[in-house]
């Protein structure tokens, strides 16, 4: 999921339960599930869903790695040790949660052969590949997570409602929360921090997603006249100069939320090439089962690449 920043510290266990955070609507109501999750890496399985095959051949190694309580870059950096390679040899699709056991592919350009990995890491499957591959490249995340307690027959019938529905798909706390969007609102005003060229990236990044969480936040699962639509589901807007527009009431209302933060004329344009504009799905489909249990139940779901697992989570519990 593109390079966020968390908004409390990685891989930090939540001993007393998840506490929903009611940072934005909520498309079910009344007293959720409840429970403990991440109360160990084994409770939260992630395995990527690549967008694109390895070729058997090719300049590239291919490795797909399962790791367990590290980061997406400390497997990086092992890869670079162990490739004698330097990191922008590396490629992977996205980035992971450390507190979880995930799987996720990477490549290497030449270097040594890698055969062999630090504790926590361990090759799943090899091959060569003919490209690097880059960020996003992804069709989704398959995720089991572990609720230990909790009601499973409130969890069951929200998932009931969301399978109906489809789930707002907010950009999650990892991405909005903290400083960030506040940094980018502010250069977009002609002021802010000094920043480098990714951490300006990414704060602007966060503030055209606090934008489009806004959006959506206003329509809930509102159709709109004008609606610009993707496999039929209404999008909203990643503002930028070169984003598509819809049309009627869609438009009025994303015309309100932007016209709202008092940005200067042409504030998208003076960063073109790192704010050019999207459209994202207002909501996801949802793919889940339950399976109760002693200890409380398992939920395993499926979500396209850029929704957050964590999202799901605040409807469910």
């Amino acid at each position: 999921m593109s390079h966020d920043r968390p908004a409390r510290p990685s891989g930090e266990p939540r001993p007393t339960g998840y506490r929903p955070t009611h940072d934005w609507p909520r498309w079910t109501s009344g007293e959720g599930a409840g429970g403990t999750w991440k109360a160990s890496p084994d409770d939260f399985q992630v395995t990527e869903l690549p967008l694109v095959a390895p070729t058997g051949s090719g300049e590239h190694q291919w490795l797909r790695i399962e790791k367990v309580g590290l980061t997406t870059l400390d497997v990086v950096e092992a890869l670079r040790a162990a490739a004698d390679v330097r990191p922008d040899d590396i490629g992977y699709a996205g980035l992971k949660d450390r507190f979880a056991r995930t799987v996720q592919d990477f490549t290497i350009h030449f270097g040594r052969e890698v055969t062999a990995l630090p504790p926590g890491m361990r090759i799943v499957e090899r091959t060569r590949t003919a490209r690097r591959l880059r960020s996003g490249q992804l069709v989704g995340n398959e995720f089991a997570l572990l609720v230990r307690g909790g009601n499973a027959a409130v969890a069951r019938a929200r998932l009931d409602r969301l399978r109906a529905t489809g789930m707002p798909n907010y950009y999650g706390a990892q991405r909005v929360g903290g400083t960030a969007p506040i940094e980018g609102r502010a250069i977009l005003q002609g002021g802010g921090p000094r920043l480098n060229h990714n951490q300006l990236k990414f704060v602007l990044s966060a503030y055209q997603s606090l934008l489009f969480n806004r959006v959506l936040a206003a329509r809930g699962t509102a159709r709109l006249d004008g609606d610009d639509l993707e496999d039929d589901i209404p999008t909203g807007p990643m503002f930028g100069p070169t984003m598509r527009q819809p049309t009627g009431a869609a438009l009025a209302l994303e015309q309100r939320v932007l016209a709202a933060e008092g940005l200067p004329e042409h504030a998208w344009s003076r960063f073109a090439k790192l704010t050019q504009g999207t459209r994202r799905k207002l909501w996801v489909p949802v793919e889940a089962s339950l399976e109760e249990q002693d200890s409380g139940f398992w939920l395993r779901f499926r979500l396209p690449a850029g929704s957050y697992a964590t999202e799901l989570l605040e409807e469910i519990l």
